[in-house]
């Protein structure tokens, strides 16, 4: 008998074997390409799992499972790949109805680099927006737009990282990364014990100060 996909594991595949097009389409270094063809392969595998599940077993459901976290892996390990960690959200959100990812805030202390983040966060906007129409009518071009843009948004990220790590604009980034529950300042001292003392002796917690969302030192205003 033949078991004919439901709409959501169609949809899920479509962006899995679209994400791994992208993946293997992309210019990059030899070390970057190797790395692309394995997040590729993971996504493909991800892909023909969940074209296998006819509801008799949730064993290809978990094949996929394993295959979207084996390419997360990976791009965790080769930001330069340019796809972030949350591509994996997008591909399963047919199968698990979350909502889609939201870009954590940059804070760049370039006006250039802000103004890209703004333009770049109100197009994924728009295309999520469309998630519904556009993705129905053709869920190909509407994902691969949305790669697009996140691969904008890596590429952006790391340049706002270098920018925001020179010693020039350490007091910027404080004031953007920074507020203290008191008094609302951000000259602030860190302690190894996640204690952050404010100018005015306000003694609270790494967490109380940051009004960004780095975690701990990835935030560029707590020195390594």
């Amino acid at each position: 008998m033949t078991t004919i996909a439901h709409p959501v594991q169609i949809a899920a595949a479509t962006r899995a074997r679209t994400a791994a097009n992208v993946a293997r389409d992309r210019f990059a270094g030899p070390d970057t390409i190797r790395a692309l063809q394995s997040i590729a392969a993971h996504f493909d595998a991800a892909a023909t799992a969940c074209d296998a599940y006819d509801g008799t077993t949730n064993e290809p459901f978990i094949q996929m499972w394993r295959s979207l976290a084996a390419a997360r892996d990976l791009i965790t390990a080769h930001p330069v790949c340019r796809f972030p960690d949350t591509v994996v959200e997008y591909i399963t959100a047919p199968l698990t109805t979350v909502p889609l990812p939201t870009l954590p805030r940059l804070l760049p202390v370039s006006e250039q680099h802000t103004a890209e983040e703004t333009a770049l966060r109100a197009e994924l906007v728009r295309l999520h927006a469309d998630n519904t129409a556009a993705a129905d009518a053709d869920p190909e071009r509407w994902f691969r737009a949305v790669l697009n843009i996140l691969a904008k948004w890596k590429r952006l990220e790391g340049a706002v990282t270098v920018d925001n790590s020179r010693p020039s604009n350490r007091t910027r980034v404080a004031e953007r990364h920074l507020k203290c529950i008191a008094c609302g300042g951000s000259t602030i001292r860190f302690t190894v014990r996640e204690a952050a003392i404010c100018a005015c002796g306000k003694t609270q917690t790494w967490g109380d100060v940051m009004a960004c969302d780095c975690v701990g030192y990835d935030c560029p205003a707590i020195p390594s």
